[in-house]
């Protein structure tokens, strides 16, 4: 079948698009822009097209589009035109489920479901159990950084973003909280969203919920938390290198586990994997094994850059909402105990920030300077009054030294840089590559050598 992705390049939408190419069908696509993924799905042949236009046709047999892609699109004005078939994304993703007939490990959630369904996978693929992974990030353990394909279960991270996830039928499922966002999709209607939560926890076999989450800790057959749940933390420590946690079960010691990923929301990550495979039955030792050889996922709390002469760090991370943001700079105080924590936030969404407004602000107090960017759009159309400049005045009015650019270039005339200094680059949009040109320019200052840590994936 020749298959034709419109907005190839996104995360979600690539692992799909390496799926189905892998499986023997012909894959191609479009972008509004250039990115990682879509130059490296083009190395494994598959043929891109940037930007959109009506001309980027092959003739295929369907038309697979994101929600981002509006019906305008040219490249779905044509579909239409020539009575191609167009699919959503995540209705299609479904039905590649359901043709697979595979034993399902999901993660959903606000909050944690990249890392969490990234610790699932490297569980699995530890215990040998081969996993098909569709993740919505990049880890470098898998084949293809959001994609490997297997011949075990399927483990794959399920986007509440869209009402139409409740649609799903998981054998094994995890919640890791449920917050309210992207409430806009579900008519602003928090028992709608509340309803789709509770749909999909029917259609689950075995479902563990976060015991302290007001929406969603109900519906668990298992629950963990901090100190409410099936699962508890007794005591956790905490260096720069490691962390390790002691766990209870129902009110008694059971086991500990250490990770080399730093921040408490990763313990509770590792905690809400743990509790899923002990019941299911597995052995827990390797699988423990497994948890203190994960390394994360990238542009969560990655360290980009670091130049040992100057003790400047510079960190990318995809941190959007507000309790996310406060778990970054939580774990970054952690971590770093000693340098300073200067953040470059870049807003994701106008619905969002509208919605989130003065919670931003006080997430990002915790840092010691911040400067904040115009909001990412995320082809949503802009509202009235709805900017970053915002935030930038609820920080101010915390008494908080903050700064505000309308364009990311500016950000090379307001970052203050200094010796013993943590940058954080913050959010889900293009931030990552105003991090990269700080880098660039910060090294092109030097005569000294200083290193950069990555992937190529």
């Amino acid at each position: 079948m020749k298959i034709h992705f419109v907005g190839i390049g996104g995360i979600g939408m690539s692992a799909v698009a390496l799926h189905e190419f892998l499986n023997g069908n012909d894959v191609y696509g479009s972008n509004i822009e250039e990115t990682e993924r879509t130059a490296y799905l083009r190395k494994l042949g598959i043929p891109i097209f940037v930007p959109h236009s009506a001309d980027n046709w092959y003739d295929p047999d369907l038309v697979i589009k994101t929600p981002a892609v509006r019906d305008d699109n040219p490249e779905i004005v044509r579909a239409r035109m020539e009575r191609v078939p167009v699919e959503n994304r995540l209705h299609y993703f479904r039905d590649i489920l359901k043709r697979e007939k595979k034993e399902e490990f999901a993660v959903t959630g606000t909050d944690g479901k990249t890392t969490t369904t990234a610790m699932v996978a490297h569980v699995l693929k530890h215990l040998k159990k081969s996993p098909t992974v569709f993740l919505g990030g990049i880890m470098d353990s898998l084949e293809h950084g959001n994609y490997e394909k297997g011949n075990g279960p399927v483990v794959y991270e399920l986007d509440e973003s869209e009402e139409f996830f409740s649609e799903f039928s998981p054998n094994y499922l995890i919640i890791t909280n449920a917050r309210g966002d992207h409430l806009e999709n579900y008519g602003n209607s928090l028992s709608r969203y509340r309803s789709a939560f509770e749909k999909i926890g029917k259609n689950a076999d075995l479902i563990v919920t976060f015991a302290e989450d007001e929406l969603t800790s109900h519906l668990g057959d298992v629950t963990f938390g901090v100190k409410k749940g099936t699962y508890t933390l007794e005591m956790r420590s905490a260096s720069r290198a490691e962390q390790k946690a002691v766990v209870e079960k129902n009110g008694k010691r059971y086991l500990e586990f250490k990770l080399k990923v730093p921040g408490f929301h990763n313990v509770l990550n590792a905690l809400a994997v743990i509790a899923l495979f002990d019941s299911l039955g597995y052995d827990l030792a390797p699988a423990l094994e497994a948890l203190e050889t994960f390394r994360g996922v990238h542009r969560r709390f990655s360290i980009a850059f670091h130049d040992p002469e100057t003790n400047i760090y510079v960190i990318d991370d995809y941190a959007h909402t507000p309790d996310e943001i406060r778990n970054l700079l939580q774990t970054a105080k952690e971590v770093f105990e000693n340098e300073k924590i200067v953040v470059i936030f870049q807003p994701h969404r106008y619905s969002r920030l509208e919605r989130e407004d003065g919670n931003f602000a006080k997430a990002l107090q915790l840092a010691d300077e911040v400067v904040v960017t115009e909001v990412y759009d995320a082809f949503e159309e802009k509202k009235n009054n709805i900017s970053g400049k915002m935030i930038w005045d609820s920080l101010r009015s915390l008494g908080k030294e903050a700064y505000f650019v309308e364009k990311l270039p500016e950000l090379e005339k307001i970052i203050p840089v200094s010796e013993n200094t943590v940058f954080l680059f913050v959010g889900a949009g293009d931030i990552i590559y105003s991090s990269r040109r700080f880098v660039e320019r910060y090294q092109s200052s030097k005569s000294s050598p200083s290193r950069v840590l990555g992937s190529n994936k």
